[in-house]
């Protein structure tokens, strides 16, 4: 991280200098070598979001909308975080599905 700080900070997919054509070789890098390592069919799989929060929620209210429909089954421990527990019970009201 401290080398992309003091090297190629910049924004990426937005310049056309050396400094964003290098943050945007690196951070399309890290695409290609994290769908390698989950065996993603393709980089264009790969989503980054700015934290787990951020992720739930994207993931309830794309996949979950999509796929989750009356009657479903979306299980969750008792120790679930209000993070991760509001996202679904707001995709169980929508597709009417169990909790």
């Amino acid at each position: 991280m401290e080398a992309y700080y003091r090297q190629d900070n910049s924004n990426v997919h937005r310049g056309v200098h050396a400094l964003s054509a290098r943050a945007t070789a690196a951070f399309e890098g890290a695409r290609e070598r994290v769908a390698r390592f989950v065996r993603a069919a393709s980089p264009k799989e790969i989503v980054w979001t700015r934290n787990a929060s951020e992720a739930i929620n994207l993931v309830a209210n794309t996949w979950g909308l999509a796929n989750v429909g009356i009657g479903d089954e979306i299980v969750l421990s008792v120790a679930e975080h209000h993070s991760n527990l509001v996202p679904w019970q707001l995709l169980a009201q929508r597709s009417r599905a169990n909790l």
